[in-house]
């Protein structure tokens, strides 16, 4: 049986939310991502994998720190020292956009280290182990200024023409390139790996944090008959498109942000009898992200009513925000201090932020007849009248 280990979005240098770990000398936010990476590291020397793909984005930006680049180095390290070749993908983080330049892992390939591959253009990897053959089309994230500098024809078309065209460069691709790897081994199992957008996902907060613009690939694009598997980085949220073949999202390996409080992060674990194709999402244990909502608006006590809520949620270890709704007459009610005391009583790691939301209060009826202006002290001396 050939197995292969579906991770992406491992984001190594997001240190939102977090304080810096003395002990440790590096920030808090760090430590989890690479606390997820080694668990996904650790599992795939224990299965004895055949494969790591790795579907994009193995940093926060293309320029990562050098702590960030060392933590991330000692992993491939690991994977290298126990004999499981890696393939990483290059993602829009890791790649600065309209630009064929180095990128956040080229130092892998200056560096040649046995059986770990970057693949920063459309490009195939064939793999001998010992439990059989493997081969993965790869499709890095799609850079429309690569594409245009290299065709005449699309340098003369609009931006939407473009982007249709490059579906169809992409498309003509994977089917050449699946018709001589059927060719050459019918039996082989055959995997299209791509980070970017394919129709039908369930996008989330990364879209927030795109760099250069998001092309999405229609699902027929990437799975041509023939392919057994579709390994997918970008998208945050774990998801399978589709099922025959296997279309799969692996998500993020942690929390980037509480548009994802909800999601739960892990990997892939793949596996090929032949053709055949089985896979299950391995989650991680990931810090959790908890929002407190309270409306305080008819509370007779508002902050008895703001610790009830805080007391019926585990916090402990987790990444917290409040949000309170109240009146404006409660604004003054509101003790913040207090309620930080009673997040770090219940054992957060983290407060993000207490906001509290005041409805606008409307103007008066009688002074929207004065538009603009503002009355003059006559009218003003009338209106206060009328309302005594």
């Amino acid at each position: 049986m050939l197995q292969v280990l579906h991770v992406a979005d491992l984001h190594i240098g997001v240190e939102n939310y977090g304080q810096f770990d003395v002990v440790r000398g590096m920030h808090q936010r760090l430590i989890d991502f690479l606390d997820s990476l080694d668990t996904t590291v650790d599992y795939a020397i224990a299965q004895r994998v055949d494969l790591v793909l790795i579907a994009g984005d193995m940093f926060k930006n293309r320029s990562p720190m050098p702590r960030h680049q060392s933590e991330f180095a000692a992993r491939i390290r690991r994977l290298h020292d126990h004999g499981i070749p890696v393939l990483m993908l290059v993602g829009n983080h890791d790649v600065a956009p309209g630009r064929d330049s180095a990128n956040s892992v080229s130092v892998y390939e200056g560096l040649k280290y046995e059986g770990v591959t970057v693949a920063r253009r459309l490009e195939v990897q064939r793999y001998t182990t010992t439990n059989g053959a493997l081969a993965v089309i790869a499709v890095p994230w799609l850079m429309r200024e690569i594409f245009v500098s290299n065709n005449d024809h699309l340098r003369m078309l609009g931006l939407a023409d473009q982007e249709q065209e490059m579906e169809r460069l992409v498309g003509e691709y994977i089917q050449k390139q699946v018709d001589v790897l059927m060719a050459e081994d019918a039996q082989r199992p055959i995997i299209v790996t791509y980070h970017g957008t394919v129709s039908g996902a369930v996008s989330g907060f990364e879209r927030q944090l795109v760099l250069g613009r998001d092309i999405q690939l229609p699902q027929s694009v990437l799975c041509p008959q023939g392919v057994d598997y579709v390994a997918l980085g970008h998208v945050h949220k774990h998801q399978v498109l589709r099922t025959t073949p296997p279309m799969v999202y692996a998500g993020s390996i942690d929390r980037i942000d509480f548009g994802e409080i909800n999601e739960t992060k892990g990997f892939v674990h793949v596996q090929f009898d032949g053709k055949e194709t089985t896979y299950a999402f391995i989650p991680l244990q990931t810090r959790p992200f908890v929002e407190i909502e309270v409306d305080v608006k008819t509370a007779a006590d508002v902050m008895d009513r703001i610790q009830t809520a805080i007391e019926r949620k585990t916090l402990t270890n987790a990444i917290v925000k409040v949000a309170i709704d109240a009146e404006p007459t409660q604004r003054s009610q509101i003790h913040e201090p207090t309620i930080r005391k009673w997040l770090e009583t219940a054992g957060v790691a983290y407060i993000t932020r207490i906001i509290v939301t005041i409805p606008r209060i409307e103007a008066r009826p009688t002074l929207r007849k004065f538009g603009d202006r503002l009355p003059t002290p006559a009218e003003a001396l009338e209106i206060g009248r009328a309302h005594v």
